[in-house]
């Protein structure tokens, strides 16, 4: 089927279309390509197979398409990943309406020649609303990307939806490693809420009195403007500062994610404050059996409920904005107040300490990476359990690398111009870090003692000495 010559009537008019909604429409012939194979659907409608995964319904890819678009709001901004034969794309658009706006990404040349040859697109080309993007040289689609989104994501308070078409996702060809790896975050951040949804939405239930009774965020906003801070995070590095930790919080306004509240409470340092966010059980584990003393707790509303119950000193909500709980109470979200800072704690903390208005801030055991092979700090809950299951044939550092063999690993830059692995989680925890510090360009952020990733825009401090003079150098 691959070398059949069909009808160029529809291609040659969605090549004149296509023109008008990109830069470059390359070399597409009649010719289907080898890996598609053309199949007429139950319902009169062509689908096809590449490589033996079926692109659209074989019954009804029309309906398939609706359903597909049933939670998208009209005026949405959607970024797409996969043309397919199109029938999603007319969805989308006739849902998202006339404010609306659809940016697509395709990277398989082979399923938009077929998506030409076999359909009409010249609706969705000529359509202002639309935006498609494609080509073969990573580099230069990554720019075009770049460019796109940062249209697409200027105004936040349009609706913005990321959406991926699964089978022309399985189909991105191998000559976009660096594409594919930051398309799967994405993906893997989109699953967070599907795979926890009902335990935020009981957690919310069961944490809505203290919400309701405890100041947000916005009560803290300035509160310590000028005064330099530190966010503990429980990475390798955290092994290196720890030590000097006690002497430190004399100076900084100390901040910390719960897997570090109990390493810094057993090293005598007792932090101005902790963040929480997970909503699974094991996050309580962080609180049993710690003081609280000073200790103020910055919390979301889905967090594990069991939380509050261990923590008795002041607690603080803030929502995350874009969050499902955050739109379903408005008035409130409005009054406490919101972080853009994703799903993890770190970068909560990061977002925390820059409303508080602290300059400039020091991150501590922010690795985002396998720094000695290992996830945590070796005074970790995560390492005390794996020094356990500690056996003649099973050592440490092949129990954490096991760990580490357990996700999509990928190789990133270190603080020290050396490359070394981590995994697409961490990866999309160091990426939303530098979107935070990006974002806030007046406030300096430094990265103390890493031997992790390299995180832009927040320059390695290898000693304390260095990092006292950093922190009290008057701003010009």
């Amino acid at each position: 089927m691959g070398d059949t010559l069909l009808d160029s009537h529809f291609l040659e008019k969605n090549i004149k279309s296509l023109k008008t909604s990109v830069s470059r429409h390359g070399n597409l012939s009649a010719i289907l390509p080898e890996k598609i194979s053309p199949l007429t659907t139950t319902s009169g409608l062509p689908t096809v197979r590449y490589d033996n995964i079926l692109l659209h319904s074989s019954y009804d890819p029309e309906k398939e398409a609706q359903r597909f678009t049933e939670k998208l709001q009209t005026g949405a901004r959607v970024c797409l990943y996969g043309f397919g034969l199109g029938y999603h794309l007319n969805a989308i658009l006739d849902k998202i309406g006339p404010s609306g706006f659809l940016l697509v990404m395709e990277l398989n040349p082979d399923i938009l020649q077929a998506a030409l040859i076999l359909r009409d697109q010249t609706r969705i080309f000529e359509d202002p609303r639309f935006q498609l993007i494609f080509g073969e040289d990573e580099a230069i689609v990554s720019r075009e990307i770049s460019d796109q989104m940062e249209r697409l994501t200027g105004d936040p308070t349009d609706p913005f939806e990321v959406l991926f078409h699964a089978p022309s996702f399985k189909c991105i060809p191998s000559n976009f490693p660096s594409l594919t790896n930051a398309l799967e975050v994405l993906l893997l951040e989109r699953r967070f809420p599907a795979i926890f949804g009902s335990l935020e939405n009981s957690n919310f239930l069961l944490n809505r009195e203290i919400i309701a009774s405890s100041p947000g965020i916005n009560a803290l906003k300035n509160s310590e403007k000028g005064k330099p801070g530190i966010l503990v995070s429980a990475g390798p590095s955290l092994d290196l500062a720890l030590p000097y930790l006690h002497r430190l919080q004399k100076d900084f306004l100390v901040a910390c994610v719960d897997t570090s509240y109990p390493i810094l409470i057993e090293n005598n340092v007792q932090p101005d404050y902790v963040l929480s966010l997970d909503p699974q059980i094991d996050s309580a584990a962080h609180f049993m059996d710690c003081p609280t003393e000073k200790t103020r707790l910055i919390f979301t509303p889905s967090s594990n409920h069991n939380v509050l119950k261990f923590f008795s000193g002041e607690c603080y909500v803030v929502f995350k904005d874009g969050h499902h709980l955050s739109k379903d109470n408005e008035s409130t979200t409005k009054e406490k107040g919101t972080t853009r800072a994703g799903g993890s704690v770190a970068c909560l903390g990061l977002d925390a300490l820059i409303h508080l208005g602290c300059d400039p801030i020091f991150l501590i055991g922010q690795d985002c990476a396998f720094s000695g092979n290992r996830y945590y700090s070796s005074h970790s809950q995560f390492n005390n359990q794996l020094q356990s299951k500690i056996s003649r044939t099973m050592s440490l550092e092949k129990l954490h690398l096991e760990k580490a063999g357990e996700k999509k690993q990928l190789s990133v830059k270190c603080a020290h111009d050396n490359f070394l692995l981590t995994d697409q989680v961490m990866y999309s925890y160091l990426r939303t870090l530098e979107h935070i510090i990006q974002a806030n360009p007046d406030t300096r952020v430094f990265n103390l003692y890493s031997h992790g990733a390299e995180i832009e825009n927040a320059p390695a401090v290898g000693s304390v000495n260095e990092m006292m003079r950093q922190a009290f150098i008057p701003r010009n």
